[in-house]
């Protein structure tokens, strides 16, 4: 491309040599006409993108996105240009626009608020709320013990900033009209407003501090990043709801686009996960890809991913079939340490108390396979039948997600749970056999592997003692006569984690882990420097998202 042929008016942004692959990779033009992808900086030149050199064919997973000639015919001008409104984005932008700061925020759907509206509570050591409580938390060890569990393949200097301002960050939002509750739960939760609250809440904040000297485009979606002779970012083109391509010439520009959870190519070729994503079906990777193009390392450690949940596949089709708490059994089952897990070829594969945390069980399960299965017997369902979970034992509350969880007591009856596990099976979520062998000849199992396995566990409920994993003997129920059941058991991904490399001032760093003049991303983006490969942070994706936007906000106020 040659220099000075596309001016700031109009530019192509389509496919290279490589076609419908490319349509992730472009970046824009410069005033001076240096698109970003021929910038002397990072992957330049002829590099390809990643996409393609995996050989990935991602163009179906973004519509409007390939070959698609856009016309800009507007330029607006800003200190801080920030693509992608959900809380990071969000946050980071409010907390600019505060100290003073004049930021666009660009949102390609119409809402505000992200993959917040749907969490649940971040963890914040020693915010008011906590102290509130009277808890104060000394957060070296907590810091010290992440670093190790990550196998020091982490930014340590990262993880002590965000695990000592998350606090800071909560009290923040409070003043910006957000309440709180906390929690506590030994790790510091505080829990989020209402789900309904927190979007209006988004708004006013945007209201109150981001529209008086800025914009919010929503319905507006970006398409590259623009640089200039030296690989410095000075802006980015977007297109709004209308068709109109719009350039954004900005100071700096912050990646807040939720990473490619959605984006189910990528996942597999990226993590190997095949299971159910629960997250934002915008979230496919152009904002990552943007980056890349203009020169951003992408970590060592990319392909993370936030497996938190288990989910029976049966249930959307018995949701309307029975009654709230009953076409829940399936799904409660899943959550319950008491019943033995196999995987698809019959084998168990692990200590079924790990169900009771939802990170050691998502991944647990993942490392295994894109499901696995749930061993039920009608001994087991005579049982719950007539005393409920507490006639197994269960003295805990199985902890599925609240908007799956029914209101039940542990002592409550399971009527009609032959009826429900029947219908399970006929809806595809499971199987049935009257033996051990003709369960597993349904499922597709190894039937000899299949029967000496459950054997195995019947000798181990026996006895008391778990030779094969050490699952506590409190935990250990036989099953006892059939027929068996096999419960379909997957796990939620609720986005893709990591993606970009940033320092402590959110800075995206080049592959020679030197900052991208004029480039930032905040949020799941950002987190590659805080996890080895996959999420494990308990509270802290959440933390993350609100933290990196605030302290981004304040450290771009301090630079600019």
């Amino acid at each position: 491309m040659e220099e000075g042929i596309i001016s700031r008016r109009g530019f192509l942004a389509g496919a290279t040599s490589a076609g419908a692959l490319a349509a992730l990779g472009l970046a824009g033009c410069a005033p001076s006409g240096t698109p970003a992808a021929d910038s002397d900086n990072g992957n330049a030149g002829e590099a390809e993108s990643w996409a393609q050199r995996l050989n990935i064919d991602i163009a179906s997973a973004l519509p409007g996105n390939t070959r698609e000639e856009v016309d800009v015919q507007e330029t607006k001008t800003c200190d801080i240009a920030v693509i992608g409104g959900g809380c990071s984005g969000t946050n980071t932008a409010v907390r600019a626009a505060e100290l003073g700061l004049n930021v666009i925020l660009v949102e390609k759907t119409s809402s505000i608020g992200g993959a917040s509206l749907k969490s649940w509570a971040p963890s914040a050591p020693n915010s008011s709320y906590a102290k509130a409580a009277g808890v104060v938390t000394d957060t070296d060890p907590v810091i010290e013990q992440w670093v190790a569990d990550s196998h020091w393949r982490v930014d340590a200097a990262a993880i002590r900033q965000l695990v000592n301002s998350s606090g800071e960050a909560i009290d923040w939002m409070s003043q910006n009209g957000w309440e709180f509750t906390y929690l506590g739960m030994g790790s510091d939760i505080t829990q989020l407003p209402d789900y309904d609250q927190r979007e209006p809440l988004f708004q006013a904040m945007l209201e109150k501090h981001v529209a008086p000297n800025g914009e919010v485009l929503l319905n507006t979606t970006a398409k590259r990043l623009v640089t200039d002779e030296t690989g410095a970012v000075t802006g980015v083109i977007v297109v709004d709801g209308d068709g109109t391509g719009i350039q954004i010439d900005a100071k700096a520009v912050v990646i807040a686009t939720g990473g490619y959870g959605a984006n189910a190519n990528m996942v597999k070729t990226a993590f190997g996960f095949e299971g159910v994503f629960a997250g934002l079906p915008q979230n496919i990777g152009e904002g990552l890809e943007m980056a890349w193009q203009a020169g951003a390392q992408k970590p060592q450690n990319f392909g993370g991913q936030m497996l938190h949940q288990t989910l029976a596949r049966t249930t959307d089709a018995l949701v309307g079939q029975f009654d709230d708490f009953p076409c829940k059994y399936p799904m409660i089952l899943c959550y319950v340490a008491n019943l033995l897990n196999v995987e698809a070829t019959g084998t168990r594969f692990r200590n079924e108390a790990l169900v009771l945390d939802a990170v050691p069980a998502a991944n647990s399960s993942a490392y295994q396979g894109s499901f696995h299965y749930v061993v039920v017997s009608q001994d087991i369902m005579r049982v719950l039948e007539q005393e409920g979970l507490a006639g197994l034992g269960v003295d805990y509350s199985p902890g599925l997600p609240p908007e799956y969880k029914p209101v039940f007591e542990l002592n409550t009856p399971w009527a009609g749970i032959g009826e429900v596990f029947d219908a399970m099976v006929e809806a595809g979520g499971g199987y049935k056999g009257s033996t051990p062998e003709e369960l597993a000849e349904a499922a597709g199992m190894d039937v000899e592997l299949f029967a000496d396995q459950l054997a195995r566990y019947e000798e181990f409920c026996a006895s008391g003692a778990d030779t094969q994993f050490g699952k506590s003997p409190k935990y250990l129920n036989a099953l006892g006569e059939g027929p068996y059941y096999l419960i379909i058991a997957e796990e939620n991904n609720l986005c893709s984690w990591g993606g970009l490399l940033v320092n402590t001032d959110y800075q995206v760093l080049d592959d020679s882990r030197m900052p991208i003049e004029g480039l930032y991303a905040v949020g799941n983006e950002a987190g590659g420097n805080l996890y080895n490969d996959t999420y494990v942070g308990f509270g802290y994706g959440m933390a993350n998202t609100i933290t990196s936007g605030y302290l981004c906000g304040t450290k771009l106020a301090e630079r600019l």
